[in-house]
């Protein structure tokens, strides 16, 4: 755990609280009928007076040193980023890491099988299948990788029940790769077996992966309320930050509605209200269709491996969050 000073009005908390305050009002799209679009070449568009642009400078003004105020009182947060929790309070700033490296392990495995996917989802058709020369190059790399993590298996710290799960879905993988190699073609029916056959398997991984997660988590949380006095502990907002697609039923926002105890505000995303907040991003230099791009993609491969368009629209691990959050307690 790493703890460190800040100050009153923290840089960082600003620029965290920053991701889901806005500083301005949104603009409304207004329909236009067919009678007000023949009109509108006879509308003079005219320039705001420069008044009123003065009073909407008033007004961000007035927003943004409110904004100010409300960052600088609000403690304690919690600043939730996937791989760590990060705590305000009392003029410190400290951190927790919160994924294990088993964690890591069971996603590495679980990604297999949907790398085949996508390898081969292209090329999978009901006439002529082909699978072109360079796709089998690729392919070969692809089972000789599967390989050698076979072999690594037991140093990767699995349970016995995990370590057999994890040796049936490289075998399953590595198999549709032989099978495509040797025949040098894929059929859409082989292709979606293949992933009805091993989904429940990676279901399997996602649920432990929740597991140790939100073990870490919960430890690491309540060492911290055990430290914050009841009346501080009972005004604790929490900003979980992540993309778009783990969004609803998210691992941390099914943790933090049971600790908060507070009911959602059914605005659209379950569990999330007035202290507990989804900051939404596109990350850095992305392309804005990348979402648009992963919606598609994750949505076909929900289907061939789990029967469900819309389950990789909601966190690959809430239901094994769900599951583990029935038993634990946060007195």
């Amino acid at each position: 755990m790493a703890v460190m000073k800040f100050p009153r009005c923290s840089v960082l908390l600003s620029a965290i609280l920053a991701l889901v305050c806005g500083c301005g009002t949104p603009r409304q799209t207004i329909p236009v009928s067919a009678d007000t679009a023949s009109s509108s070449t006879h509308t003079i568009d005219r320039k705001t007076p420069e008044s009123l642009a003065s009073l909407n400078k008033l007004f961000l003004q007035s927003y943004r040193a409110r904004q100010l105020v409300v960052k600088s009182n609000t403690s304690p947060v919690i600043f939730a980023n996937f791989d760590s929790l990060i705590l305000f309070w009392n003029g410190t700033i400290e951190t927790n890491r919160v994924i294990p490296g088993i964690y890591h392990s069971l996603k590495a495995v679980a990604h297999v099988p949907f790398g085949v996917y996508l390898r081969l989802v292209g090329c999978a058709g009901e006439r002529d299948p082909i699978v072109p020369d360079e796709l089998l190059a690729e392919l070969k790399q692809y089972k000789d990788g599967i390989g050698e993590a076979e072999a690594s298996l037991e140093q990767a710290g699995f349970f016995p029940c995990q370590l057999s799960r994890q040796r049936e879905i490289l075998s399953k993988s590595k198999t549709c790769l032989k099978d495509v190699i040797s025949t040098h073609k894929v059929t859409r029916k082989d292709l979606l077996d293949f992933a009805h056959g091993v989904g429940p398997l990676l279901l399997a991984n996602a649920n432990d992966a929740a597991v140790a997660q939100l073990d870490m988590t919960h430890r690491a949380v309540m060492q911290w309320k055990k430290r914050i006095p009841p009346e501080e502990w009972k005004r604790l907002v929490v900003v979980v930050s992540g993309p778009q697609m783990p969004r609803r039923l998210n691992i941390f926002t099914q943790y933090f509605a049971k600790v908060l105890g507070e009911n959602g505000n059914h605005l659209g995303y379950p569990l999330e209200g007035r202290r507990l907040i989804y900051a939404e991003q596109i990350f850095g230099g992305r392309d804005p269709l990348d979402l648009m791009a992963t919606t598609l993609v994750d949505g076909d491969a929900g289907e061939a491996f789990f029967g469900n368009r819309w389950r990789m629209s909601r966190d690959i691990l809430a239901d094994g969050a769900k599951e583990y959050l029935r038993g634990i307690k946060v007195e």
